[in-house]
Parts: structure tokens; sequence; C-alpha cells
């Protein structure tokens, strides 16, 4: 049974007005304090059922007003919101009811109302003697049911003016919304050095605001307060050296470790809970062991926690290890609490009908804005390690976001709609989101796990009005995928051009989308045939049709009657063809060539070579282009290359940058003169890994960008 909040030790005078002042009557015993009884009725004396002691609290925040000890509020309002179980709207202060027994005092701030915001519990020392230290826990009662980021953090003073703050206590709720909750964060802390003589007060506040994201903002507040003050500094305390900890996924366990300040005879207990991860799923740990220390013994000991490697492709995913009951006269210290994060090790599948992908974009007039996302797959797909995250105006962290539920099945589509949407949009909707408070010039990004697979416009980048799109843009238009294209693009740069454009407000395509037929999977046991070859004005262009569903090919050639035999790589199908300059065939020879193509590249999944067959011969009295020699600086890159080069000709080239799948990403066309020549190129927009460009028809140089 909980301990009843509104016990007093002693009558304090404030004015002529006395009311009941929570007390710490002896060192060494806790002082409990929770809301059992507590009906959202505001402060008053005494105090009457369903209220909280005046006394015993200060608030500031609200906009009906801040209130101080010993101030009676009972008035309905801010400050007596009554009696929930989650999910209210106005802000202010409830009593919320989450189980059998328990009631937790429950804050929700709003753009007015507590942000910022504080909230005081003062206590007073009725001890006899001085305190020096105090044992402080306290468990964050959350509803996470919106998509802005609000900050709970705790400090603590001995004169009511200066707060000293416990960076180790600092929650923030979490910025994608999941609809849980209540759910529970324990805190805890030691404060020491405090020197607090007999009848004096400590002050315990916590404050919130503001901290990322947009919308409504996420309900929290306070439960099972405990307080266990002691006279003297020379307690053993508990902690973890960290209160944050990171694994990889493959790393097979974690390794926590646990100290106590000073060799002691003492016992803890550690409890285990779940977060994003799952025991037994994700980790596997008994939800509770007892881990004692002794007067010989070391100080640290460390907990190893075995890791799963799962082929799930997954988000960061975490659990929590908290500190309790600890035996011996030992206490637990500041770091009571640590939280294990594991990274995920593996790679979302990307490729034709491999994945999910948006289908549809709409932003339309006022409130008309949705996504669609396809499933191209030819079977269901649980939604939940995907997400959606908006990133407005440029910014690098997302601004809303929502995490997906439920099961996709195959062709089917999934429509996130604006709550305030047309009707036609809200029809087909399955979800409606913040995460749809995008304008034209916001990035929109679909990941899977920790990974993108599909993004409209680009993160950290804000092109002012809109990106253009065809004949339209990011803003004012309904944007269809190209029924060719059957796979989500990362980078903007180059799915910018997969779209079809519809005029604004048309609807009419939302809640089905049409896709070429998924080709058959890759099969390396089968060889690329139709070899081809094809002379031009300074080359020779190769050509075959490589295994469907190839995702690189290799060319290798043989001068004949004999000769060494180069070979040249063509990085990706679709890229079905290559070209051999005449300068570096040279004049009057005569190749045969074969080819190969791969199912995959790591692990690498390869065909066996075609035959030998197709044959080419390079004029012996044609004027050769020279071939230009092309220097790549610096190497690796990070905001732009520059290219240098020599040509005895002028005239205009193009220059094209591929990636590693052969898929080009960025091209201009230059003028070049007789001599030496320079040319620089932007790579910020690239990701991380190795490209290659070339000049003409002239072969390419890699460079590889890192940051």
């Amino acid at each position: 049974m909980k301990t009843q909040l509104f016990l007093s030790a002693a009558l304090l005078s404030v004015g002529s007005m006395a009311f009941a002042q929570l007390s710490i009557p002896t060192t060494g015993v806790p002082v409990t304090q929770n809301f059992t009884g507590f009906a959202g009725g505001g402060f008053d004396i005494g105090p009457s059922a369903g209220r909280l002691a005046a006394g015993n609290w200060a608030l500031t925040g609200m906009s009906d007003g801040n209130r101080t000890f010993g101030d009676i509020d009972t008035v309905a309002g801010d400050l007596a919101r009554g009696v929930t179980t989650g999910s209210v709207v106005s802000g202010g202060l409830y009593a919320l009811n989450y189980g059998v027994g328990n009631t937790a005092l429950l804050i929700q701030p709003t753009g007015s109302d507590w942000n910022p915001g504080t909230i005081t519990l003062r206590l007073q020392n009725n001890t006899g003697g001085s305190i020096a230290e105090m044992a402080v826990s306290y468990d964050i009662v959350v509803i996470n049911d919106q998509p802005r980021a609000n900050s709970f953090n705790f400090s603590y003073s001995l004169d009511d003016v200066s707060y000293i703050p416990v960076a180790a206590l600092d929650y923030t709720t979490p910025a994608e919304s999941d609809a849980s909750g209540p759910f529970l964060v324990a805190r805890s802390t030691t404060l020491t050095g405090l020197s607090v003589p007999n009848g004096a007060f400590v002050y315990l506040r916590w404050n919130g605001a503001d901290v990322s994201g947009g919308g409504s903002r996420d309900e929290y507040g306070l439960d099972n307060i405990s307080v266990t003050a002691s006279a003297s500094s020379s307690t053993a305390a508990f902690n973890f050296a960290s209160s944050a900890v990171s694994v990889d996924e493959g790393a097979g366990s974690v390794s926590v470790p646990l100290t106590i300040s000073m060799p002691a005879n003492c016992s803890v207990q550690v409890v285990v809970s779940d977060g994003t991860a799952t025991n037994g799923m994700d980790y596997t740990a008994p939800a509770l062991s007892t881990r004692t220390f002794t007067l010989a013994g070391a100080t640290t000991q460390n907990l190893s926690i075995p890791i799963i490697d799962d082929n799930l492709v997954e988000g960061p995913e975490t659990f929590t290890l908290t500190l309790q009951n600890a035996t011996g006269g030992c206490i637990i210290g500041a770091v009571s609490l640590a939280t294990v994060t594991i990274i995920d090790n593996d790679s979302a599948p990307i490729g034709d009908c491999l994945n999910l992908y948006f289908s549809e974009y709409i932003e339309g007039s006022s409130n008309n804005k949705a996504l669609e996302i396809y499933n191209p797959t030819g079977a269901a797909v649980d939604l939940s390690a995907y997400s959606v995250k908006a990133f407005n105006n440029g910014a690098t962290i997302p601004t809303n976001s929502l995490i997906l539920s439920g099961t996709l099945a195959a062709g089917d589509v999934y429509v996130i709609a604006n709550g305030s949407a047309d009707s036609a949009i809200l029809a087909v909707a399955d979800v409606t989101s913040t995460v749809t408070f995008y304008n034209g010039n916001d990035a929109v990004i679909l990941f899977n796990g920790g990974d993108t697979i599909d993004a409209i416009g680009t993160v950290g980048e804000d092109p002012g009005i809109n990106w253009p799109v065809g004949t339209g843009a990011t803003s004012e238009y309904t944007l269809v995928r190209k029924p060719e294209v059957k796979s989500g693009q990362n980078k903007w740069v180059l799915g910018a051009d997969e779209w079809l454009v519809y005029p604004q407000d048309e609807f009419g395509f939302l809640g089905s989308h049409s896709q070429d037929a998924c080709d058959a999977a890759c099969n390396s046991s089968n060889l690329p045939t139709n070899q081809n070859s094809t002379n031009l004005a300074n080359r020779v262009v190769l050509t075959w049709d490589p295994i469907p569903g190839a995702v690189g090919c290799q060319v290798n050639g043989k001068r004949l009657p004999s000769g060494p035999q180069p070979s040249v790589n063509v990085l990706s199908a679709p890229y079905n063809t290559t070209n051999v300059p005449y300068a570096a065939a040279g004049a009057g020879t005569t190749w045969t060539w074969r080819v190969r193509c791969a199912c995959n590249i790591s692990p690498l999944d390869v065909s066996a070579f075609s035959a030998f067959g197709d044959t080419f011969s390079i004029p012996a009295a044609r004027e050769m282009m020279s071939e230009i020699e092309l220097t790549v600086f610096p190497n690796p890159a990070t905001d732009v290359i520059m290219m240098g080069f020599g040509s005895q000709e002028q005239a205009d080239a193009l220059i094209e940058v591929s990636d590693m799948l052969g898929r080009v990403v960025y091209s201009e066309r230059i003028a070049v003169i007789q001599g030496a020549n320079q040319a620089s190129i932007p790579v910020s927009q690239l990701e991380n890994g190795m490209y290659f460009v070339r000049i003409g028809e002239n072969p390419a140089t890699s460079f590889t960008v890192s940051r």
C-alpha cells in the first residue's frame, strides 16, 4: 500500500496561516511521497480530500499564474484539472489513474502552459541534527502520444534561490509518437555535501520545456518520490560507471560496469527492463539480479549481458538497468540507471521490388497534404520497422516523425494524411499524422530501421520555395511515382526525375498505385547474351543483354590473334553497354570480348563469362583523338573535387560522375581548351563511398567521398 502524500510531522506558520509541512523526522528511514487519494483538486490547507498540501508545493509556468508555498488554489483551471486516464488536451495539473491503486501527478504542457515551467517539493529537516546526504528517487510517468520531445529535468536547492542541476537525471520524452503509455522511467541520485541544519529546508525541483519536434506535447509527471537522509558523508554508494552504453548487435554481449564508491559489505539489486528492445529477442538477461560487494573485494563488477544478433532491419533499440534496494548501510548513488543502446547491424534491402517506397506525394492547398507508401514485394510487410520523418526548413534533426504500425499487403499502399485534409484524402487514409506538416521546401524521408530507403528532398538543405520536379515542384503539386520505378531512391538528385506531375489538389490517384511488373529473380547460373559491337567516330560501343536483375557486369577483352586481356568494369545494370576509345585500344588492332554479370556484389554472386565471340577492329588510318590523362584532387574529398587534364583540341566535353552501381549522379558539359584545363565538381550532396569520374569517352578515374 502506498504511503499517503499528505502526511506531515510539523505545523509551520506563514503569516496567520497554518499549513502542513512535509517533514524528514529521522535519518536512514525513507520519506516516501506518492499521490494516492489525489483527485486533481488543486492545493489547500490540511489538505482536504483530493487535493495536495499547499505548504509542500510551488509551481511556475501556468497561464493561470504561478503559485508559491502556502497558496490556496482550488478553483477549476490549470492547477485543478481533475482526474484523467491520459490523452488530455488542456494544459495544467491532473491526477492520472494508471492502474489499480496507482495515481500520479500529471502535467500537460501546451504552448502557454508549463513551457517552460517548474514544480518544486519542499521538505524540512526535523531529525534534530544536520543532514549531510540525501538519497532521492522518483518515477517519471510518461504518455508518449505526441510528436514533440519535452524535457523533465531535476535540480535541488537549500535556499529556493540557487538551484543545482543533476544532469544524470535529465530526461527527454521521445520525439517519435508511438501512443505508448503510461510508462515509468525510474530516476535516483544521492545529494552530497548538503549541511542542512535542523529546522532548515531542502527544495527538490523538476523543470520542463520544449526540446524538438512540432505539434502537441506529451503528458508526463511524478510518482513514488522517496527521500532518505544521512547524517554523514562516509556512506558507500552504488553507481553505474556510465549512464549510457552502446553495443553493436553483432558483438555477442555488452559489459556494463557497476561500482561502489568504497569497499563495503553491501549488496544491491539490478533490475533489467525492456525499452524498445525485448528480452529474449534482442538480448538475454534476468529481470532481477543481486550483486554483492565485500570489504576485501573489488569495487567494480562488470555486468555481462548477451546480445542476440538477429536478421531483422531495425533502428537503435534500448533496454535499461536500474539499481534498487541497497543493503548493509550502503546507498544508491547519482548514476542509478544505465541505458543500453543496441545498434542494428542489418542493412535494409535496396533494389527493384525489394522494399517499400513513396508512391505518391501531395502538397496541395491549405492542409491537403498526404504521403502514399507502396509495397512492391511479393509478401506482406510488417510496418513496425519503418518510419517517416520530416526535416523542415533545412533541419538536420526530424521536425515531425511517425513510426508506422500494422501490416502492408503485397501490392497495397499505406496512406498518411494531414488530419485536416480534404475528405477525399481522409477517406483513403490509414493514419493521420503531424509528419504531413511539411511544405515544398521540407525534406521527407522513409526509413527502414536506421537506413534511408527513399527521400523527397534533401536533408539539411533549404531550397527556398521548393525543389523542381519535371514540369512541377514539391510545392502546390501532386506527384505520383512513374510506373517503371520499382524502388526508392535515397539521393534526391536522382529521385527528382522519377515522378509524374499532376495539378494541385489532384486526389484521384491516392489509395492505389500502378507499377510495372517486377523482373524475375536474378540467377547467376544464367549467362549474358546478345553481344554486339558498333564503331563510332572515336570509339567502339559494346552492348549485351545482362542477366535479368543483375546489379553489375564486367567486360573482358582479348586482342587477336593473341595478346593481353585487359578488363574494363561496368558496375551496374541497366548499364548494358561500355565504350572502348580508339586511342586506348590501339590503331589497327582487332579484339574479341566476353562479359559476365553479378546478382550481388557483397557477397559476390557472379555468373560465368560468356564465350568469346563478337569481334571489332580499330581503324589503322583514322586520326585518333588523344586520350585525356585526368587527375583528381583532393582524394578523398569532402565538399568538392578538382579535376586537372590536358587536351590537344578545343571542344565541348561531358563530365559524368557515377556511383558504385554505375548510376550517373552528376553531369556537366564544359568547354575544353588546348593545353591545361581544370574543372571543379561539387560532391557535398553525395554520400560517403567510392565514385568514378570521366570526361567524354575517356577511361574513368576513381575518387572517394569521406567526411
